[in-house]
């Protein structure tokens, strides 16, 4: 198996089955789904793992509309509409992405509008950075009673 089972998306990504559904739904994260089309088998790759803990960090920061502006805008743009590869950062009540290749010429592009009251004239938030994100599932995997580590570590390093 390449990915992921929900039962081990839901121990490393520290969340619940009813937001993952939520996060299909939305096309946000979507798995791939095996078997009975009325109850599937569905796996998560290591990338949409990371994806999801992402974006519940997002979601913590701004609103889920917010979220959903900003990776329809990232589909929109011609871009992969994924948080893993980009930097996000937040001025205000606009939400801006940096280009992740600075090889060229540093690209900024405005991808969200957010209504906040009360904000500081300058406030700047910034997504942890991958490796981080990286390293708290390799924890939460190394805790948890549901995944089996060693499996999720050939099947996460095959990824890496």
């Amino acid at each position: 198996m390449e990915g992921f089972t929900r039962t081990e998306a839901i121990a490393l990504t520290k969340t619940t089955s009813s937001h993952l559904a939520y996060l299909d739904r939305a096309g946000f994260i979507t798995p791939e789904k095996y078997g009975n089309s009325k109850k599937p088998t569905v796996i998560y790759s290591w990338k949409q793992v990371l994806e999801i803990w992402i974006i519940k960090d997002l979601a913590q920061k701004v609103s889920t509309q917010t979220v959903k502006k900003i990776i329809k805008k990232f589909d929109a743009r011609g871009f992969e509409p994924t948080t893993t590869d980009k930097h996000i950062v937040f001025v205000n009540d606009e939400v801006f992405c940096l280009s992740a290749d600075w090889s060229d010429m540093p690209c900024v592009m405005k991808v969200a509008d957010k209504k906040r009251e009360g904000l500081e004239p300058f406030v700047l938030l910034v997504l942890p950075p991958i490796a981080n994100i990286i390293k708290a599932v390799w924890e939460t995997a190394k805790k948890s009673k549901v995944v089996d580590f060693q499996s999720f570590q050939r099947r996460a390093k095959a990824h890496l």
